[in-house]
């Protein structure tokens, strides 16, 4: 019975140590798991990290666009309004135009045609002048220095042809423009595809006309071109070579479009 008694005590023992195994087994926690913030932190850029962003100033205009122009028509008898002189030629319609989009416009040169119907009459067209004319009195008048203008319209060429040629036409006409550049450095000069005669374009007519683009092309930007040799019909001249009124209101109208061509407002010229 003793027996009994002690090996029942010794099971008990046993259980009870058996019992305190398990509960040491399952309070034993697993190593710590790095930390998923501590990590972003870690690889996340400071906020002083972040470069600023600078605002980068636009550049202002030094002058403003223009709207008072001063335009030479500079060139022969068709500049000067010959067929009828006293209608003007193109600048009759030109100024009028001018004004209505905008603009005021003086007309300058030290020639005057048209008095009794234009309130500018002012020009430089001289009857009968060829191109090499044209160069020497600009060197010998001081005629871009005493008027300053803004814009030039060049027409010449007309009298050349009769009897010259369109090769050494060409040329001194690619001198008389930069002679003009020179004296002038913001003037824009609109070089002119001379108009045809009543007969229509001769051979010479079509050489030299097909010249001028290049020769304006390799001026830079403030030399362009208007292409008057198809402007005019048979039925606008009053003599073989000079138009009438219809005419010269054709030539106005060809002359706003290649102002306006300028973008005047896009732009500036140096104020006076």
């Amino acid at each position: 019975m003793f027996r009994k008694v002690i090996c029942y005590l010794t099971l008990i023992a046993l259980s009870a140590g058996c019992a305190q195994a398990v509960v040491n087994v399952s309070v034993v926690q697993p190593s710590p798991r790095p930390s998923l913030t501590a990590t972003v932190d870690a690889i996340s850029p400071s906020a002083t990290a972040i470069p600023e962003m600078t605002a980068i100033a636009t550049p202002t205009p030094s002058c403003l666009p223009k709207t008072s122009l001063r335009i030479m028509p500079l060139g022969d008898s068709i500049t000067y309004g010959e067929g009828i002189v006293s209608y003007g030629g193109y600048r009759n319609l030109l100024g009028a135009l001018m004004a209505n989009d905008g603009y005021t416009v003086d007309f300058v040169g030290s020639q005057k045609s048209g008095e009794d119907v234009l309130f500018d009459e002012d020009n430089e067209g001289h009857p009968g002048w060829r191109t090499y004319n044209l160069r020497e009195a600009i060197a010998s008048e001081g005629w871009l220095e005493t008027y300053q203008p803004d814009i030039i319209l060049l027409h010449i060429g007309s009298n050349d042809l009769r009897d010259g040629n369109p090769v050494y036409t060409r040329d001194t006409l690619s001198a008389l423009i930069d002679d003009i550049l020179a004296r002038l450095p913001e003037t824009r000069v609109i070089v002119a595809q001379i108009i045809r005669t009543r007969w229509g374009s001769d051979t010479k007519h079509i050489l030299y006309n097909d010249s001028i683009p290049g020769i304006a092309a390799s001026k830079g930007g403030r030399v362009s071109v208007v292409d008057m040799e198809n402007v005019l019909s048979n039925k606008d001249f009053t003599t073989l070579y000079h138009p009438s009124p219809r005419g010269y209101d054709k030539m106005a109208h060809a002359w706003e479009s290649a102002i306006l061509a300028l973008e005047l407002d896009a732009g500036c010229f140096t104020s006076r």
